[in-house]
């Protein structure tokens, strides 16, 4: 016999009861309902709950509070609490999908559900409100008319800088005039990097002439066949003609005029060839400023067949290398062919706007036969060499057949050489190796694998990859140099003040530790547990990642805030000079490290992973790249001395959640972070690197 309904028989619930008792009594703002018609006219049953109705966010009633599409493409007034996912949080009700700890629509056919919406560069539905001048903008139409949208800012259009207020000169961009700002007109050692296409001459962002000698602005003049300056700027300076450019001598000019800077051939700038798009800012750019600001996202190519990535900065672009296992292919990016290859695939990118300068490359095939192979990390010298640590498999995929490799590679990056730095059969879980650019070397570190038991292998190569010596296995609690064997993320290496720091998660206990060393790799003390720390990935553990500062290092990993008790990221600067200073409390004997209290950031745990968190150095202070369980990927800077610190700042954000096979690097040139993720699900790497603000 069928069980007939409960709900057809029964009034369970006091909502059903009504329901049932034919009570006409309707709800207020918030209560539980399962339809429009048990809330009080006009409120909408939606999410479970009875909500104010929208069309955009200023109809709401509760200042900050979002309109956000239900199913059926009706909007409601979200509350703070309906909104927050992520770690200790409820997941989001469909559709609304968890983005950077918040529940918001997506649009991945580029199209909201609420006609007052628009789809950002995200992939998020965001309010189409219009915004004035100087409004944080995506396209024209986010401005009010007749205000454009250049340089991710609301602009006044112009056709001549006589249509800008007082100082304020006309620049094209996309060939329509927009009136620059002072800060963004400021650039090399005294402001951030110029936009494209504009380019920094004598410290200001410029536009520079056509090929054939002309300028997007019909009031504009190509001087020197090189910069576009304004016709108004030029009159009553005789020191310029308009046609031959230069003005003879030494240029007879006012400081701070780009028209009086570019006298050539006198200044140096006598062809376009000599000027170039702002890199990025050169070492010391960011002096007594905190790393806080990320510029364009560089995004890969997607390939099914790739499995890991990096990002890293250099002199002049952004570099990715996705690691490709698969089938052979002639570009870099089909595959075709029966045969499998294992190869690291490289794409360049514009440092300004992000944007990809061609289809991805190969490098010399990487070691392996095709079977597997994993980008663990990557580092660049000040000299501009890279290093590449990866794994890669021959004979098969299974983890017995597996090595850790490096690959050295020149400023061309051509390859300099590739040298195996743990054997095949000793590489057991494929994620657990790194490399960084440490005390003038490049310094490896790897979990191995032999008859049952792990330890931690260090290296040290010259910047062309020279053997600068090697110890097998780092001191740890464990008498024989063991730890953890399961498959988390450990083994960075730090350095500051003449001492190395290896973070790593003890045999038996899983938690972790802090081994400091010599230049000689010679223990120094005993090994530092990380206090307030939780253990196994199931409980939030799984991995400790270390950078160093100008006075000592911070170590970041998931525990227990000391004074909530809540599940957080944690972070604890270690003193290298044993005094316990740095606004942390800590003890220690002279030339011992000293360990400081937690810091505990809010917002739950990171995502407990291999690839979890990495860290560098900018020579002062620690930046760490830290995935977060909704995908994102943060960036976290501490001082020097441990005292301040930048709260998690969101970088990248992806529509599917964190998984094992997403990473999160970041690695350093010239004083600039450069943070990446790799997406498993999307078979991509993600990459921007930090700049200054004036």
């Amino acid at each position: 016999m069928n069980r007939p309904s409960l709900l057809m028989n029964t009034c369970l619930t006091a909502i059903v009861a009504a329901s049932c008792s034919g009570s006409s009594k309707k709800l207020d703002l918030g209560g539980t309902c399962v339809q429009n018609s048990d809330c009080n006219n006009p409120l909408a049953c939606k999410f479970q709950a009875c909500h104010t109705q929208c069309k955009e966010s200023r109809d709401c009633p509760v200042v900050g509070e979002p309109c956000v599409a239900a199913e059926d493409g009706v909007g409601v007034c979200q509350t703070a609490k309906e909104a927050a996912c992520g770690a200790n949080q409820p997941a989001c009700i469909s559709p609304l999908v968890c983005i950077s700890s918040t529940c918001v629509n997506v649009c991945p056919s580029g199209s909201c559900p609420l006609p007052t919406q628009t789809c950002n560069g995200d992939g998020v539905c965001v309010d189409n409100t219009r915004l004035d001048l100087g409004g944080h903008c995506v396209q024209n139409s986010d401005c009010n008319n007749p205000l454009a949208c250049k340089f991710q800012t609301c602009h006044q259009q112009c056709v001549q800088s006589l249509d800008c207020p007082t100082g304020e000169p006309c620049v094209s961009v996309d060939r329509i005039g927009v009136c620059q700002t002072a800060t963004e007109a400021a650039c090399g050692a005294n402001g951030i990097a110029c936009i494209s296409p504009l380019v920094c001459v004598s410290n200001t962002c410029v536009n520079v002439c056509t090929d054939t000698g002309t300028c997007a602005l019909p009031h504009q003049t190509c001087i020197g066949g090189t910069v576009c300056v304004d016709s108004s700027d030029l009159a009553g300076n005789p020191g310029y003609d308009g046609a031959a450019g230069a003005a003879g001598a030494a240029g007879g000019a006012d400081a701070g005029s780009v028209a009086d800077a570019i006298d050539a051939p006198a200044s140096g700038i006598d062809s376009r060839a000599d000027v170039t798009a702002d890199g990025p800012p050169a070492a010391g750019a960011c002096t007594g400023q905190v790393p806080s600001y990320f510029g364009q996202v560089a995004t890969s190519d997607s390939d099914s067949h790739y499995t890991s990535g990096v990002g890293v900065l250099t002199a002049t672009e952004f570099l990715t290398f996705n690691a490709y296992a698969g089938p052979t292919s002639t570009d870099g990016g089909v595959a075709s062919g029966s045969t499998t290859v294992n190869r690291i695939d490289v794409q360049h990118f514009d440092p300004i706007t992000g944007k990809s300068k061609g289809n991805p490359a190969p490098l010399p095939t990487a070691a392996g036969d095709g079977s597997g192979l994993y980008i663990n990390g990557a580092a660049v010298a000040p000299t501009g060499e890279i290093a590449i640590i990866y794994s890669a498999a021959t004979g098969g995929n299974g983890w017995g057949n597996y090595g850790v490799y490096l690959a050295f590679l020149d400023n061309d990056l051509a390859l300099i050489r590739t040298t195996q730095f743990v054997a095949l059969g000793f590489d057991q879980y494929q994620d657990q190796s790194h490399v960084q650019w440490l005390n003038g070397n490049f310094v490896a570190s790897a979990l191995t694998y032999h008859a049952g038991n792990r330890t931690i292998k260090l290296g040290k190569f010259g910047a062309d990859g020279s053997n600068a010596g090697s110890t097998s296995a780092i001191p740890t609690d464990d008498p024989s140099g063991y730890v953890n064997g399961y498959n988390v993320g450990q083994g960075e290496v730090a350095f500051s003040g003449g001492q190395f720091a290896v973070a790593y998660l003890n045999e038996a206990t899983e938690l972790p530790y802090l081994t400091i060393l010599d230049m000689q790799g010679a223990e120094i003390g005993v090994p530092l547990p990380l206090p307030s720390a939780v253990n196994r990935p199931s409980l939030g553990g799984g991995f400790a990642s270390v950078a160093g500062t100008a006075q000592g290092f911070v170590a970041v990993y998931n525990g227990t805030s000391p004074s909530t008790k809540a599940a957080s990221l944690l972070a604890t600067f270690v003193s290298n000079s044993g005094s316990g200073d740095a606004g942390v409390s800590g003890s220690g004997d002279a030339g011992m490290a000293s360990i400081g209290t937690p810091y505990a950031f809010t917002g739950g745990y990171a995502f407990p992973g291999y690839w979890s968190a990495g860290g560098s150095s900018d020579g002062t202070g620690a930046g760490f790249a830290v995935l977060y369980p909704d995908g994102s990927v943060s960036f976290l800077y501490f001082s020097g001395d441990g005292s301040t610190h930048l709260s998690p700042q969101t970088v990248f954000t992806q529509a599917n959640a964190a998984t094992n096979g997403d990473e999160a690097h970041i690695t350093n040139f010239a004083g600039n972070f450069a943070v990446s993720l790799y997406s498993s699900a999307e078979h991509l790497t993600r990459m921007a690197a930090s700049g200054c603000r004036q």
